[in-house]
């Protein structure tokens, strides 16, 4: 089953930059920009760091869809 995620607009609305949610989650910038894309998955800890980064559950940030 695909992930979609709604990380950059949660990260739009909490008024943060790539770079911001990277130093919080001690990952590149990049792969932030590439999860927003959906062109790379993060792990389990890295997902639980940016829900945590934001105060959010993490299913807000990531979905798991139905094909």
């Amino acid at each position: 089953m695909p992930i979609s995620n709604n990380l950059k607009n949660v990260r739009k609305e909490k008024h943060c930059y790539q770079k911001d949610v990277a130093l919080a989650t001690g990952i590149c910038p990049r792969s932030i920009s590439n999860i927003e894309r959906g062109e790379y998955y993060p792990s389990l800890e890295t997902a639980l760091r940016m829900a945590k980064y934001f105060k959010v559950p993490v299913e807000e940030l990531f979905i798991l869809t139905e094909e």
